[in-house]
């Protein structure tokens, strides 16, 4: 069960999107991170990707967020997937109306996914939010009309990111394995623990996914001998050793 002593207030969360006031180590991070995430894709003709974490209270929706976001500021078209139909936060996060969405499209309610999507969110960044939370998130997740609607946005954006659950929590994440390029997980220093990594990377492997990296968030911020400000409080690392 999530502690209620990790959850932020919507109001703070907030706070951790991108915008004109983050601090320029923090942009610069991401941008790292962003760099490291289209080597990773060169060769790659899918262009989704999952973005999850071990445990819930680990920053996954803001991380997947910031990456749409800095994707987007290259100039590339992105669409953010709110795919955690179980407790989802995207439309809270961008005061988005969320009474059609995902689950409305899987579902068979709505036909035009294109009447559901919220345009230009950011620059060049389009949202689908979760929709009404549905009581079968994870059939829905798995069923033909996912691949239907991943097929139908990717002719359309030059990046996907996909919101879902924890990957220890439901299985949502490894169902997405092959209609996917891979996963990115969202871990939080001091907080996740490595058996908690252990046991995600076992699951990926038995589905046969792939791990394009991890972000690490709640680092300290700790002058630099360079005498640099700011160390970078979102860190992208590979699969590497973690096989």
């Amino acid at each position: 069960m999530e502690s209620k002593s990790n959850r932020l207030p919507m109001g703070q969360s907030r706070r951790f999107i991108l915008s004109d006031e983050t601090q320029f180590a923090i942009k610069e991070a991401y941008k790292a991170a962003r760099t490291n995430l289209v080597f990773s894709l060169a060769e790659n003709d899918k262009k989704t990707v999952v973005i999850t974490s071990c445990s819930p209270s680990e920053g996954k929706s803001t991380n997947c967020l910031n990456m749409a976001i800095t994707m987007a500021e290259t100039g590339s078209n992105v669409l953010l997937i709110d795919s955690d139909m179980r407790k989802p936060v995207q439309h809270l996060l961008l005061r988005l109306d969320n009474k059609i969405g995902l689950s409305s499209v899987l579902g068979g309610i709505v036909r035009d996914v294109s009447k559901v999507i919220d345009r230009n969110v950011r620059s060049h960044l389009d949202v689908l939010t979760s929709g009404p939370i549905p009581p079968n998130p994870a059939e829905l997740i798995s069923g033909s009309r996912m691949t239907q609607l991943l097929d139908l946005v990717g002719e359309h954006y030059d990046y996907i990111f996909l919101d879902t659950p924890p990957i220890n929590v439901v299985t949502d994440a490894v169902l997405l394995n092959n209609r996917t390029a891979g996963i990115i997980f969202v871990v939080k220093e001091g907080f996740t623990r490595h058996e908690e990594i252990r046991e995600s990377l076992r699951k990926i492997r038995m589905t046969n996914g792939r791990v394009l990296g991890f972000i690490k968030t709640n680092c300290s911020a700790k002058p630099l001998k360079s005498g640099y400000k700011y160390k970078y409080k979102y860190k992208y690392n590979s699969y590497g050793d973690y096989r």
